[in-house]
Formats: structure tokens, C-alpha cells, sequence
């Protein structure tokens, strides 16, 4: 019966690991790319550091704004942001507005995503209505909103 059972467990566990593996794939096939930034900390090894060389001791201080851009969300914005290709992707704190923005276009707005959240959620939550980040994977934008549930958006049209 342990033989079993051991040889059930080990079988499901290979094809859970495998499925993981497959998505996996395609984040750390784009973390090569230094244009990317796929994690909230760039790469899997939490490095959050970027190998790009625009930036010298000669050039820092010319440096300036090409633009901003503003959530209208006034709280605390703890989550990095992502790039994936030509498209930053960026959430607020309560109540979790995520924003693609073309990275071409002087970050103009390629779709915005708006959750419907009962706003008596913000009083039970620990350290203010702060969110730790987007995630990215199988061409789907991750979120986890304030009222704990979890939404994946189409990373093109959200």
C-alpha cells in the first residue's frame, strides 16, 4: 500500500513539476533580454539588477524625464512594475488599477483595468492598501486584488 501510494505521489508531483516548468519557460526565455523586466525583481534569482549600458558615470548627470505619468492613487505604490516587449505593465494600491502603457508612445494608456472591490476590505488589511505586485506568464498579466481574488488579464487587451 506505501509502494503505491508512494508511486501515486511521485507521478503527480512529475506532472505537476512538468507543467510548471512549461510556463516557466517563456519568462525565462524573455529575463535573457535586459529590455525586460518580466519579475518584480527582473529575474527569477531576485537580482533587480539590469545589464543595460545607456546609463554612464559620463551621461547620469544630463539625465532627464522623457515622461511621467500618474495613477491618481495617492497611497503607497510598492509593487515594481513590468516590462514585457514594448509594454509596461503597472498597478496601484487600492483599489489595484492596472495600466498598460506603451513604452512607444510616450506611455500613452493601451487599457486600463478597473476591479469592482467592496472598499470595506481596506480596513482589515495589514499595512495599508499597499499591493506587492503584477506577475506575468502564458500572455496573461496576474493581479491579486485586495478582496483576494485573483484575476488574470490578457496581457494585449486586458
Amino acid at each position: 500500500m506505501q509502494k503505491l501510494l508512494l508511486s501515486t505521489s511521485v507521478g503527480i508531483l512529475a506532472l505537476f513539476g512538468a507543467g510548471v516548468a512549461n510556463a516557466a519557460d517563456e519568462l525565462l526565455e524573455l529575463q535573457k533580454n535586459p529590455k525586460q523586466w518580466v519579475s518584480p525583481t527582473g529575474d527569477y534569482a531576485n537580482l533587480r539588477y539590469s545589464k543595460l549600458k545607456q546609463i554612464t558615470t559620463e551621461n547620469v548627470g544630463k539625465l532627464a524625464p522623457a515622461w511621467s505619468f500618474s495613477t491618481g492613487v495617492l497611497r503607497g505604490h510598492e509593487g515594481a512594475p513590468l516590462i514585457i516587449g514594448d509594454v509596461l505593465y503597472l498597478h496601484t494600491p487600492f483599489p489595484n488599477i492596472v495600466y498598460a502603457l506603451d513604452l512607444n508612445n510616450e506611455g500613452k494608456i493601451l487599457w486600463k483595468y478597473e476591479p469592482k472591490q467592496d472598499p470595506s476590505v481596506v480596513p482589515v488589511m495589514c499595512c495599508d492598501t499597499v499591493n506587492r505586485g503584477l506577475a506575468y506568464g502564458d500572455g496573461k498579466i496576474f493581479l491579486a486584488q485586495a478582496d483576494t481574488t485573483l484575476v488574470a488579464l490578457d496581457a494585449k487587451s486586458g
